[in-house]
């Protein structure tokens, strides 16, 4: 019993590093995606409905965050406070 039970705690952490691993990769290909939007002009910003600013500001977020989750969320934040 004691074996299964230190076996099954072994395989638990290594998921939980497989699944930040992960995370790290999803998060870090948002990043880019969204540092790919910093080469559009303000006009097409403007239609798709981000600032430069705010896009600038997601890529520099932290690798644990989704950037692109994150610009989402502060744009509509924005729209909301009607600026």
């Amino acid at each position: 019993m004691r074996d299964y039970a230190l076996h099954r705690a072994e395989a638990s952490e290594a998921t939980g590093s497989l699944a930040l691993l992960w995370t790290v990769i999803r998060n870090w290909r948002a990043r880019r995606a969204v540092a790919r939007l910093d080469a559009l002009d303000d006009f097409l910003l403007h239609d798709i409905g981000v600032t430069r600013t705010e896009v600038r500001w997601a890529a520099g977020l932290p690798l644990t965050v989704n950037a692109a989750l994150e610009l989402e969320e502060q744009a509509t934040r924005r729209r909301r406070r009607g600026q």
